[in-house]
């Protein structure tokens, strides 16, 4: 698992989220929840059964999609961390 990738994407995602004019409320909830869920895994050893962890790209991406019109710089980061998140099996 490419930890330091997604960590380096989620540092990426937190300066874009900054420079960006306001981002709605439920949105940015939505994105600190996936960053918590994802931290979480990536300073486990253990196994992720629960549906919460095993749904963490497809989150990614459907965020993604709602950020794609809003917030195009955020877009591309958040598919990309996506994608690594599938890859490691997250």
């Amino acid at each position: 698992m490419n930890q330091e990738h997604v960590k380096q994407l989620l540092t990426q995602l937190h300066t874009e989220l900054a420079g960006t004019e306001e981002v709605d409320g439920e949105l940015k909830s939505l994105l600190q929840n996936l960053n918590k869920d994802i931290h979480q895994v990536l300073n486990s050893d253990q196994q992720h059964d629960d549906p919460v962890y095993a749904a963490l790209s497809e989150r990614s991406v459907s965020l993604s999609a709602k950020f794609a019109a809003e917030h195009p710089k955020l877009e591309p980061v958040l598919r990309e961390l996506a994608s690594m998140l599938a890859k490691i099996g997250v």
